[in-house]
């Protein structure tokens, strides 16, 4: 499916890349219904990385990328791949409940899981539109891989439009839509399968 266009390109892009990876357990290998391939189609690096982003992309473009601890090197790569310098950690999600007060507990190899980071890259020098935008996203979980409605906020406050949102599942007034679950999640409330 081609992506969206718009004369001049995107100035802000959002991704929530389908990471593929595998959950193990020492007994049996892999590990059932803990994986991402269980909620929705996954990606490999190498299909990701051949999606012409930079070509919706304008002159001067900030992309958002949400990543997964065990995938760092192929955000960095990903990043690079569609066009971009990677510049910082834009949010730093802490996975509450409670609203948002007490920290959810998620599983992990190494340490237990209580936040996911998006990862902002650029292109050009777009520019910042406010100083206010803060890091720190403090909210609880919703369906798996939903990530915090807060998010587009934050970026429209932080940068430009027009707003492109890759691998969307969410369809959102003021936002180009992209993937093969667009609209997934439209209607639905914290709680309902999606």
């Amino acid at each position: 499916m081609p992506l969206p266009q718009i004369d001049g390109g995107f100035c802000s892009i959002l991704a929530d890349p389908p990471w593929s990876f595998k959950t193990y357990n020492k007994k049996s290998g892999t590990t059932p219904h803990r994986g991402a391939e269980d909620h929705y189609v996954v990606a490999s690096f190498e299909d990701m990385a051949t999606i012409p982003v930079a070509s919706v992309a304008a002159k001067d473009c900030a992309l958002f990328m949400w990543v997964v601890d065990s995938h760092f090197d192929e955000a960095l790569a990903l990043g690079k791949a569609w066009g971009f310098e990677f510049k910082t950690c834009a949010f730093v999600w802490f996975k509450g409940r409670n609203e948002g007060i007490v920290p959810k507990v998620g599983m992990g190899y190494w340490t237990r899981k209580q936040t996911e980071q998006c990862w902002l890259f650029t292109r050009g020098k777009p520019p910042r539109t406010s100083k206010g935008v803060e890091q720190a996203i403090f909210c609880g979980r919703g369906r798996h891989s939903a990530k915090p409605d807060e998010q587009y906020e934050r970026i429209e406050a932080l940068t430009g439009g027009p707003y492109l949102e890759l691998f969307s599942r969410l369809s959102r007034p003021g936002w180009a839509a992209w993937g093969n679950q667009t609209g997934l999640r439209d209607g639905l409330f914290d709680g309902e399968a999606a």
